[in-house]
């Protein structure tokens, strides 16, 4: 029997998550980036009705791949904006428990606070998984872009909720996903960027090797 996907009851579901979300900001200290071990980068692929949803270990320090996994399932949901954590988190958070080591970040190819209702898909799973987690997305989705002493941020829910920069010609918008500030986000982020790819290193490998493995599937 088929489950119908009741879009109301997802946005009240955000809405509440949304309070714990903005709670664990509050007074949030800064990260020691010395004690930092392991970060990981999500991401999707999709290839005949199936998901395929990746998350990819790094040595933050090294930014060396160390391990990844897979898990390969029907998307529960057909892709609504603001809604892609319901679709997508089904797969990145049981790919993310199946790996040996255990992160120190999360890094999400999407939205963390600059959401409508402040649960972008990085701070849903920070939420559910209780990690710090920071959203990397290349559009913006919501909120109104404010220029302080030349930088520009986003401003939503009465906060500034990201950051956005420029690499490799395209903006880049860094956002609060969950128990962190955004100062080390932009830090975390800034550290991982290489020439090479036009996302952070944990959510660049994660699409590629995302697309990788769902294309090879015949």
């Amino acid at each position: 029997m088929s489950i119908v996907f009741d879009y109301r009851r997802a946005v009240r579901i955000q809405r509440a998550l949304a309070e714990k979300a903005f709670e664990s900001i509050k007074n949030i200290g800064r990260i020691d980036l010395g004690k930092i071990n392991y970060v990981v980068g999500v991401d999707a692929a999709y290839h005949k009705g199936l998901m395929y949803g990746v998350a990819v270990l790094l040595d933050f320090q090294s930014g060396n791949v160390l391990e990844h996994s897979v898990v390969v399932k029907k998307p529960p949901i057909p892709y609504v904006p603001g809604l892609l954590a319901f679709r997508e988190a089904p797969a990145y958070i049981p790919a993310i428990l199946k790996l040996r080591r255990e992160p120190d970040i999360i890094f999400v190819d999407g939205h963390g606070l600059s959401h409508p209702r402040g649960l972008g898909i990085a701070t849903h799973i920070g939420l559910v998984l209780d990690k710090p987690t920071i959203g990397v997305a290349k559009k913006k989705l919501y909120g109104e872009i404010r220029e302080v002493n030349g930088e520009k941020y986003l401003e939503a829910h009465g906060m500034i909720v990201a950051r956005i920069i420029k690499h490799k010609g395209q903006e880049l918008y860094i956002s609060i996903g969950y128990k962190i500030s955004l100062e080390d986000a932009f830090l975390l982020t800034t550290k991982l960027l290489a020439p090479k790819y036009k996302l952070p290193l944990p959510t660049a490998i994660a699409d590629q090797l995302s697309k990788r493995i769902a294309h090879r599937k015949k």
